[in-house]
C-alpha cells in the first residue's frame, strides 16, 4: 500500500514536471515564431517601401525592436558599374596643369540610355568625374546637362570671355535660372534639385592658337587646355560654383564613332573639321543639328570669344555677346543615389539623396 501511494507520488510528480516542460517549451516555440513573424513583417515592410533601413517592431505598441541598415550605392558607383554597356566607357588622362592623371567615365554614341529625371526634366548623363569640391577635396561625382536648351542667351553682356564675371554663370548661379525666378519661373532649379549639387571647381583654362585657326585643336587638346591655365591676361583660371556648361572635350569624347571613321579616329581629328567627318558627330549625343551650343571655354588669344559647337558638327570660337542656345551642365553631390529607371528617356534614371 505503502508503494502504490509512493508509486502514485511519483507519477504525479513526473507529469507536474512534464506538464511544467511542456508549457515551457509552448512558450519557447510560440516566442520563436512571435521573433520570425516580425522579421518577416519587418522584411515585406522594408522591400515594399524600398526604405534604406528596415524596422522591425511590435505592431501593437510600436516599439522598434531591431533595426538592420540596408544602404542603396551611390549614383558614381551604379554608373561606374556599367562600364561596357549602353556606351559607357572608362578614359584614362595625363595630369594636366590644374589636376592630375585621372581616370574618367563617359557616355558615347548616338543614343545612349543616360537619361534621368532631374528638376522635373529630362537630362542626361555625361559621365563620372573626378572633382574638385572647391576646398581641394577631390572626389567621383556624376556630371549631368539638360536635354534641351533654355532659350538663346549671351554669354556675357559685355563681351568679356571670363566665366568668373560672366552674365551666363550669374544668370545660372545666382539669378533667376538658380532661384526660379522672372523668365525661369517653370524651368529654372527646383528647391529638391539645388539639394542635389554642391559646389564644383570649373577649370576655366583657355586654348587658342595666334592665327585664330583652331587647327590643332583635337578632343585631348581641348581637354588639355580646359584644365590649363592658358586664360587672356587677367582672367581667371577656376570658378567654384554650382552650374555650368559642357566642355568642348565632353562633346568630343561623346562620340562613339562609326563604320568608316573609328572613335578613335576621331578623337584623332581636329574638332573644327568634324563636319567632315559626319561618323564622329552623328554618333555624338551632344550633338544638336538644329543649334549652336555655347561650352565653358575661352578663346584664349582674345578677350571678347567663346567656343561654341555648331550645327554642322565642328567646335570653333564667336564673339561672348551673342544669343546661343544653353544647355546647363552641373555636377550631381556625391551622396546621390540612383533609385530606380532603367536609362531610356521614357524611363529615365530616378535619383534620390
Amino acid at each position: 500500500m505503502k508503494n502504490n501511494k509512493k508509486n502514485s507520488f511519483v507519477m504525479g510528480s513526473f507529469y507536474e514536471l512534464l506538464n511544467k516542460d511542456v508549457k515551457e517549451l509552448n512558450g519557447i516555440v510560440i516566442s520563436l515564431f512571435s521573433v520570425l513573424f516580425l522579421v518577416g513583417v519587418g522584411f515585406i515592410s522594408y522591400t515594399l517601401t524600398s526604405n534604406s533601413y528596415a524596422l522591425f517592431g511590435d505592431s501593437l505598441t510600436g516599439s522598434k525592436i531591431i533595426e538592420v541598415e540596408a544602404s542603396l550605392p551611390s549614383a558614381v558607383d551604379t554608373i561606374i558599374a556599367k562600364v561596357g554597356i549602353d556606351g559607357l566607357v572608362e578614359e584614362t588622362h595625363p595630369a594636366t596643369e590644374q589636376l592630375g592623371a585621372v581616370i574618367d567615365y563617359r557616355y558615347t554614341g548616338a543614343n545612349p540610355n543616360n537619361y534621368v529625371s532631374f528638376n522635373n526634366e529630362l537630362w542626361r548623363i555625361i559621365g563620372v568625374f573626378p572633382t574638385d569640391d572647391g576646398t581641394g577635396n577631390i572626389e567621383n561625382r556624376v556630371k549631368i546637362i539638360r536635354n534641351e536648351s533654355i532659350g538663346d542667351i549671351a554669354w556675357d553682356d559685355d563681351d568679356i570671355n571670363d566665366w568668373s564675371t560672366a552674365s551666363l554663370q550669374q544668370l545660372l548661379n545666382s539669378g533667376d535660372y538658380y532661384n526660379r525666378t522672372g523668365s525661369y519661373t517653370s524651368i529654372g532649379l527646383t528647391e529638391e534639385a539645388k539639394s542635389m549639387i554642391s559646389d564644383s571647381k570649373w577649370y576655366l583654362g583657355g586654348v587658342g592658337d595666334i592665327d585664330n585657326t583652331n587647327y590643332d585643336l583635337t578632343s585631348r587638346k581641348y581637354y588639355e587646355g580646359e584644365r590649363g591655365t592658358e586664360v587672356y591676361s587677367g582672367h581667371s583660371i577656376s570658378f567654384i560654383g554650382k552650374v555650368g556648361l559642357m566642355y568642348p572635350s565632353d562633346y568630343g569624347y561623346a562620340t562613339g564613332g562609326g563604320s568608316t571613321t573609328s572613335r578613335e579616329e576621331c578623337l584623332a581629328a581636329v574638332l573644327y573639321d568634324w563636319e567632315l567627318y559626319s561618323d564622329c558627330f552623328n554618333n555624338d549625343w551632344l550633338y544638336d543639328s538644329s543649334n549652336l551650343q555655347w561650352t565653358m571655354v575661352s578663346y584664349s588669344y582674345d578677350s571678347d570669344k567663346v567656343f561654341l559647337i555648331n550645327a554642322s558638327g565642328t567646335a570653333l570660337n564667336t564673339f561672348a555677346h551673342l544669343s546661343i542656345a544653353v544647355r546647363p551642365a552641373l555636377y550631381l553631390s556625391s551622396d546621390v543615389m540612383i533609385t530606380g529607371g532603367t536609362g531610356t528617356s521614357s524611363d529615365p534614371y530616378i535619383l534620390s539623396k
